[in-house]
């Protein structure tokens, strides 16, 4: 008995360091990444070494598929990414809940918010190329993102 527990001791050791350091890989800082990488994930250069390792691991991933995707989903992401970027650390947690919460709504809720969004991106397109109005003094021009994005999770 004194043997097996002995044992059994002896092999945690050896296996919760590597357990540990699995779990806990540490991902890359931007300085780390390949030109590549950071051609591809360049809207968030300015956040990257503040992302949490989570976050930092799904871009990653993001970017490994990225040259296989089509060149229309490329654009597609290159614009989530650099209106993502723009975005307040405050704003970031509101469309992650409003996706949380949309993601949990029937196919047909979800259908009906996308075609909603969609109408009101036709509307807004004309209005891009006009000058843009003057803004009042500290007035907030970022506001939180009307449709339903795919943030990294």
């Amino acid at each position: 008995m004194a043997k097996a527990l002995a044992a059994l001791i002896f092999s945690l050791c050896f296996a919760l360091p590597a357990f540990a350091a699995t779990a806990e890989k540490k991902q890359p800082d931007w300085a780390q990444l390949t030109s590549e990488q950071q051609q591809i994930l360049a809207p968030l250069a300015s956040d990257w070494n503040t992302l949490e390792e989570r976050r930092r691991k799904k871009w990653l991933l993001l970017a490994k598929r990225y040259p296989k995707m089509k060149p229309d989903e490329q654009l597609r992401l290159q614009t989530q990414m650099k209106d993502w970027a723009k975005l307040t650390p405050q704003q970031r947690t509101i469309a992650r809940e409003n996706y949380k919460k949309l993601a949990k709504q029937p196919p047909e809720k979800r259908e009906a918010v996308k075609q909603k969004w969609q109408e009101n991106q036709r509307k807004q397109a004309p209005s891009k190329s006009a000058p843009p109005s003057p803004a009042a003094p500290g007035a907030d021009t970022a506001a939180a993102p009307s449709a339903p994005a795919s943030p990294p999770r």
